[in-house]
């Protein structure tokens, strides 16, 4: 038997199992030729969720940067996110034009130690998807590419396979318990994914050009998201808004 066809058996055994994405990987070292290797699992309006890593130098300190805000810019997660044509690219295909002088590149790319890249980028659902990233430290990542059409072909597969994993995955987990909102819940209710995060930067003491740099956006976007957030909260500044979240809630007396 085929040694990947052998791989790909080991993948579907254990979908319901929690060695699947490291069998996934072990699937995939057939078609590429790299050092590191990292799996993110992608949700609408949710930061990444590493759910599989193999790399020799890279620390979890420099993934938590991409996680915190630098996938925004990262080419793979826009290629997946704009619908791309194809589920194989490489760095090289996807780099936009400068892209060494990017903030991208300059504030989280290069700590990573990474040369080249190739992804495997999958979508399950309208609002979740997987990345399998490939990295080399030392030359450019190898696609070998006589058994490339095979992989094409099997990737129909693996995204059935991966899709019912996520699935049976959350159907294990136990149902979260959800207490009543406070008045402090329902504010934070209200706000984007994106506007909270920015509030916990507020609270952490950041000031809106610290934030800007966190996240890899533009200090006018930062000034708009504040702008939106007093809106939705209805105060009229910074001083209310630490008063909205960090005063504890009065309690009733019997």
């Amino acid at each position: 038997m085929n040694i990947q066809v052998e791989r790909l058996s080991a993948v579907i055994d254990a979908v319901a199992t929690r060695q699947f994405y490291s069998n996934l990987l072990a699937y995939l070292e057939g078609f590429f030729a790299f050092d590191n290797a990292i799996v993110y699992a992608f949700e609408c309006n949710q930061a990444p969720r590493c759910v599989m890593k193999s790399e020799k130098e890279n620390s979890d300190a420099v993934n938590r940067i991409y996680q915190q805000g630098a996938y925004l810019e990262d080419p793979f997660y826009q290629a997946l996110n704009g619908g791309a044509q194809g589920e194989i690219f490489t760095l090289r295909q996807l780099a936009p034009s400068g892209f060494h002088q990017t903030d991208y590149y300059r504030n989280f790319y290069q700590k990573t130690g990474w040369q080249d890249e190739a992804g495997v980028l999958l979508p399950l659902t309208p609002e979740r998807g997987l990345g399998i990233f490939f990295g080399s430290v030392r030359q450019a990542v190898g696609v070998r590419y006589p058994n490339l059409a095979d992989l094409c072909g099997a990737l129909t597969l693996v995204k059935s396979v991966a899709r019912l994993h996520g699935e049976v995955v959350a159907a294990d987990a136990p149902a979260p318990v959800i207490p009543p909102m406070d008045s402090v819940a329902q504010a934070r209710f209200t706000l984007t994914p994106r506007e909270r995060e920015i509030v916990d930067l507020i609270l952490g003491g950041n000031g809106s050009q610290q934030i800007a740099a966190r996240l890899y956006i533009s200090l006018g976007t930062v000034k708009n998201h504040r702008k939106n957030i007093y809106s939705k909260l209805n105060i009229g500044s910074q001083a209310e808004l630490f008063s909205l979240f960090l005063t504890p809630p009065l309690r009733r007396t019997a």
